[in-house]
């Protein structure tokens, strides 16, 4: 597993939690629920692999700052 600079975090912070709320209106949306259930999927994909990365680099204030997103 390769770190991410700070900036491609961030990115990816940004990216999986749009992803995860979009997920979430789409599933609440008729005709929208697999379009969602995609949405949802990726974004919490994106999130597990930031917190991976995150641990990696052991930076304290990226840690919460990712915690408080998700």
């Amino acid at each position: 597993m390769r770190n991410m600079d700070l900036a491609g975090l961030l990115n990816s912070i940004v990216l999986g939690a749009f992803n995860i709320d979009k997920g979430r209106k789409n599933l609440a949306t008729d005709g929208l629920e697999h379009t969602g259930r995609l949405s949802y999927e990726d974004g919490t994909s994106i999130a597990l692999d930031v917190f991976k990365n995150t641990q990696v680099s052991a930076d304290p204030q990226t840690m919460i700052l990712v915690e408080l997103v998700y």
